[in-house]
């Protein structure tokens, strides 16, 4: 748990390119394996940002809000980039953030790599997985 997390601050920290760190986690060994296991990245270009990994069945890991975080997938099948959580309005302001996830969902690889154009974007499209 502590590499995890040094790895994680370090990341964030650092601001370090995350596509190396951030290569799909071992699979499980069939389709109908249960279980989820993710390393979610969070970078603006200007530095800074954090890294946090999330577990499903049985939700956990070191996000914030596991539960909210393994629900919203569940709904779409663990597939990140279905989910739009709250399609509603943001400011027109370009500051522009990366979120990256990547891992295994009950045995399928799952790798997402989105720039929005700022915060309120991807919160609004990812919920409570950032």
């Amino acid at each position: 748990m502590t590499l995890v997390l040094t790895a994680a601050r370090g990341l964030a920290v650092l601001g370090l390119c995350a596509t190396p760190f951030l290569a799909p986690l071992p699979a499980a060994a069939d389709d109908d394996a249960p279980g989820a296991e993710l390393l979610i990245a969070v970078r603006p270009p200007s530095g800074g940002g954090y890294a946090r990994t999330l577990t499903c069945d049985p939700d956990g890991g070191l996000h914030p809000r596991p539960v909210a975080a393994c629900d919203a997938l569940r709904e779409v099948d663990g597939r990140v980039e279905d989910l739009d959580v709250d399609p509603g309005p943001c400011p027109m302001i370009y500051d522009p953030v990366t979120a990256d996830v990547a891992g295994h969902w009950h045995g399928k690889d799952v790798s997402f790599h989105h720039e929005f154009s700022n915060n309120c974007v991807m919160e609004r499209k990812l919920g409570p997985l950032v």
